[in-house]
């Protein structure tokens, strides 16, 4: 494959570290550093990912995309929607085979064992018994594969090498998958935002009901009392009225003394219970307003099911 020149600006610290970084001895290379692309591959992939990287960045560019490095993951933003993407190599596990050279270690190692076992020289014996190289290692398949890290409703978002399409080849279709699934993030984010504000409408007028309802409530409270205590004065009138003509109100009696306090006892729920005391009582506490900031045009919003609606 020839060198890419020219990087894309948003990858190119990326491409810089594929092919400058030396590989571990697993031959690893992972580009995943604060603004590096988080890829993974095997060294001998590693210009191939350099080539992807710079051809989705410009395909990016061209549908009003960007693509941002964001150290483990990259990522694709439009609006207030985001999606980060990976790419990395495929690994392969595969039974290790040992070298002549530390097969001819360990016949060494087992040899001097042997020897020691028979002097019962425990002190120089080695208990373990496991040779000294891994049973299984990962091995580069050198394929590619290019996910998008997104829950999307069934839609594609894994493209890989196959028998014979490469992924560098797929950037129109990886770049279509992102399209869909940022304008599907957006549908479903917008959704979800719509069901808070209709929930938060219906949390307000939940709300107003249970002022309304509370206002209502002292509003017969005080309705109540004042037909209380105007039946306790018409009982005090027809009582009064059955006395005979000749009870006085004149304070020489105990008789006399208790009219007295009978008519003042009227006198003060005919004050309670009056004109003044009415626009008093309607003026408190916004009972009864001009303009009702408690009133629900939809009327008493439905009962709460106990799951939040």
């Amino acid at each position: 494959m020839p060198l890419m020149e020219n990087p894309h600006a948003s990858v190119a610290k990326t491409v810089k570290f594929l092919r400058t970084r030396k590989p571990d001895k697993e031959g690893l290379l992972s580009a995943a550093a604060p603004g590096l692309c988080g890829v993974v591959v095997g060294a001998a992939s590693a210009e191939r990912a350099c080539f992807f990287l710079d051809a989705l960045a410009r395909a990016l560019d061209e549908v009003g995309l960007s693509l941002t490095a964001d150290g483990e993951k990259m990522s694709a933003q439009k609006g207030a929607d985001k999606i980060s993407f990976t790419l990395l190599e495929r690994t392969r596990r595969l039974k290790y085979v040992p070298t002549p050279e530390e097969i001819a270690r360990e016949d060494k190692r087992k040899e001097k064992r042997a020897r020691s076992l028979r002097r019962n020289d425990w002190d120089s014996i080695s208990f373990g018994s496991s040779p000294p190289w891994p049973e299984y290692v990962s091995a580069w398949t050198g394929e590619l594969v290019f996910s998008i890290d997104a829950w999307a409703d069934g839609l594609r978002k894994t493209w890989g090498d196959g028998k014979t399409q490469r992924v560098e080849r797929m950037v129109p279709e990886i770049v279509a998958g992102i399209e869909l699934i940022l304008e599907t993030i957006r549908v479903r984010r917008e959704e979800r935002e719509e069901r808070e504000r209709q929930w938060k409408i219906l949390q307000h007028r939940r709300q107003l009901a249970q002022a309304r309802l509370k206002r209502e409530e002292t509003r017969l409270s005080h309705l109540r009392q004042i037909i209380e205590l105007r039946r306790e004065a018409r009982e005090i009138r027809e009582w009064i009225s059955g006395l005979p003509q000749e009870a006085s109100l004149s304070g020489d009696s105990d008789l006399g003394r208790m009219l007295q306090w009978v008519d003042s006892r009227l006198a003060e729920l005919d004050r309670q219970t009056g004109l003044d005391a009415a626009k008093s009582f309607a003026a408190e506490g916004d009972l009864f307003p001009a303009v009702d900031e408690l009133e629900d045009p939809l009327g008493d919003p439905p009962v709460s099911s106990g799951w939040g609606y």
